[in-house]
């Protein structure tokens, strides 16, 4: 049974267009992304402009803003349009044009391997630490001699995303079972076609992520295994990145934001019903094809421990060509 959201009178979210954004911030501050505005209350409030994505990963922030944990903490949050893609966000909060971005924790990796100032300040998901929970993992067909990681040696993988986190894991996964990562050939095929690739022949496995991966059990393929926990257990998946420069000008709004998102995270952990419901809202998503499928593990902090071990796999596997000292990337508020 699906548990119906629990609203509290609070501002509607806002999807705001990047021009208008940067003119209401210039003319409220002069300079500063950091808005402040009165209500009609006179009390003051501090606008913070987030890049999100319309995935499950994002959906403590949409729940935290309808149950007012952000208000509470004297901020109006805003959602800006131009960053649906972990490609787009970086360049959104180098361009002043959003202030934090729900993005890989892979990108922010990256972006900092190439002397960008960007860091971490707030987690969102972590991939699961194992299997019972896990809401992703690799399909194949349901005829298929492959009965283990071990046999994708020479088979083809479809991924959404060519040299990332996934890519990655899914190597090690094989070299822990036996076989040898780079003799596996990886395509790249948006998260809702992977599925088909396999029953079409187009790949030998794919790897999928919830609702996409129960939808493909339900029409017939099986799961081969979850690579996430045998290689990579509890490694963070989306996390919350902002430019160094907004960080330094506002570790007040900051330190209020991670509380509220502590709230956020905490109720979307305690709340799944509310978690699918938000996700089919924002998202678009049926909610009938929500029914089988698993929540993200939800987190409001990044641990430095698990940032490494993501870096050092994304190296090792060649998605990264620099490694970045963990806690370098995280700031520490954190």
């Amino acid at each position: 049974m699906t548990v119906g959201l629990t609203l509290r009178s609070t501002p509607r979210f806002r999807v705001v267009a990047l021009a208008a954004v940067a003119t209401a911030a210039l003319a409220l501050t002069g300079c500063s992304s950091d808005a402040t505005a009165s209500d009609d209350g006179g009390t003051q409030t501090t606008t913070i402009r987030i890049a999100p994505q319309p995935i499950a990963d994002f959906t403590p922030i949409w729940l935290g803003m309808e149950q007012g944990y952000f208000t509470d903490e004297g901020l109006d949050i805003q959602l800006v349009e131009g960053g649906a893609s972990s490609s787009a966000q970086i360049p959104l909060l180098l361009s002043g044009n959003a202030d934090m971005a729900a993005t890989t924790a892979a990108a922010a990796i990256q972006a900092r391997s190439q002397n960008m100032p960007v860091t971490i300040v707030g987690g969102l998901t972590n991939f699961a630490a194992n299997d019972s929970v896990d809401q992703s993992g690799l399909v194949v067909a349901k005829d298929s001699s492959i009965s283990g990681f071990r046999d994708l040696e020479g088979k083809t993988v479809a991924i959404s995303g060519l040299k990332s986190v996934s890519e990655a894991v899914i190597s090690a996964a094989v070299e822990k079972s036996g076989g040898a990562a780079d003799k596996i050939s990886f395509i790249q095929a948006p998260m809702p076609n992977l599925g088909d690739l396999v029953s079409t022949g187009g790949a030998d496995a794919a790897f999928l992520i919830d609702p996409f991966l129960s939808k493909a059990t339900d029409s017939g393929l099986k799961i081969l295994g979850h690579p996430f926990p045998l290689a990579a257990p509890g490694v963070p998946g989306t996390s919350l990145v902002a430019s160094e420069s907004f960080v330094n000008a506002n570790p007040d709004s900051l330190a209020k934001f991670l509380t509220a998102l502590a709230k956020s995270v905490d109720y979307a952990n305690q709340n799944p019903g509310a978690v699918k419901a938000a996700l089919s809202t924002q998202a678009k998503i049926p909610l009938e094809m929500l029914a089988n499928s698993k929540n993200p593990q939800f987190v409001a902090v990044v641990e430095p421990g698990a940032l490494g071990t993501e870096i050092e796999l994304l190296v090792k596997y060649g998605v990264l060509t620099d490694s970045v000292e963990a806690e370098s990337l995280l700031t520490p508020a954190n």
